[in-house]
């Protein structure tokens, strides 16, 4: 858990626990607002008071086009955090901040892959996160070999684990619809082992991956064991984040059926539905991801078929 050290330090960790605790999506958020806090402990160690003069000088501090918009959108959120419980704080307005250009997902090499799963392997225990060592090594292989969104594979109940049948059932994914996910035999395997580890620990549990109180683990434990794994493996895929397995299982499908020889325009619809994507654009996104193998099956003059990347 990132730990904030500021005179904004409990506001800080006020607002990253509420939004943990209504499912919300947290991103790099933490790690974002772990620069804010370095900033005031340096420049404004003993200032409570979120002011504009403050607010601005960080957003432009090392100013970028994506970075600010990153700082901006966060320095935002937490003004109206504090405005809510009845601190006198700055909010950004929302027309000072750009949309952040749309960065393309980092595309894993097989090095880079074995690299970042072998770290997976020799993460250690932690007293703050019992059976870490044995959730870190599936949770991330699950989102990688089945395409899941982080949110989704955190809040597997283990009812929505059908080992019998080799399928998960996805409850209320993105836009709240449910779907079902044939997992294969490698897969299966790896869960059915996992959930036995984790029934001598918690034989009763809700969730698949469950903390010690009861309750999923929240987004921002993801991300940090997701850039812990990193640095174990030496910073392997410098700006990722545990999103990007989802990506690379999409693109790392797409390149295997144009390797097969498959219609993309025939398959596209069924990665779609098993991605649980709200539109058929959405998938087809990933194509553009591959430009060296989809130029040689000809579907970039296909007119229609391959839409521009949504913004």
């Amino acid at each position: 858990m990132t730990n904030y050290t500021s005179a904004f330090a409990s506001h800080i960790t006020a607002m990253l626990e509420l939004r943990d605790s209504l499912g919300l999506y947290t991103g790099p958020l933490p790690f974002v607002m772990q620069n804010f806090d370095r900033f005031c402990l340096a420049k404004y160690p003993d200032t409570t008071a979120l002011t504009r003069e403050l607010a601005t000088e960080w957003c432009d501090e090392g100013k970028s086009a994506g970075g600010s918009g990153y700082k901006m959108h966060a320095i935002r959120s937490f003004g109206k955090c504090l405005q809510s419980v009845g601190a006198d704080a700055f909010v950004m307005p929302s027309a000072w901040i750009g949309k952040p250009a749309r960065r393309l997902p980092h595309m894993f090499t097989d090095d880079e892959l074995e690299r970042f799963f072998n770290a997976c392997d020799r993460i250690g225990p932690s007293k703050l996160s019992p059976y870490r060592e044995h959730i870190i090594p599936v949770v991330f292989r699950l989102m990688l070999g089945c395409g899941l969104r982080p949110q989704e594979a955190r809040r597997l109940r283990r009812a929505d684990v059908d080992l019998d049948t080799m399928v998960l059932t996805v409850v209320q994914g993105k836009r709240r619809k449910d779907r079902l996910v044939p997992v294969g035999d490698d897969m299966t395997e790896l869960l059915a082992r996992f959930d036995r580890l984790a029934d001598v620990r918690q034989p009763d549990r809700e969730w698949f991956f469950e903390q010690t109180s009861g309750r999923p683990y929240p987004p921002r434990w993801l991300t940090a064991q997701y850039h812990r794994v990193r640095a174990i493996a030496d910073g392997v895929a410098p700006g990722s984040t545990p999103y990007t397995l989802r990506h690379n299982y999409a693109t790392r499908t797409l390149a295997r059926w144009v390797d097969e020889g498959r219609d993309l325009g025939v398959w596209l619809p069924y990665l779609s539905a098993y991605m649980g994507h709200a539109t058929y654009t959405a998938t087809a996104y990933y194509v553009h991801l591959l430009p060296q193998r989809i130029a040689a099956t000809g579907l970039t003059s296909a007119d229609g078929v391959i839409p521009e990347p949504p913004l």
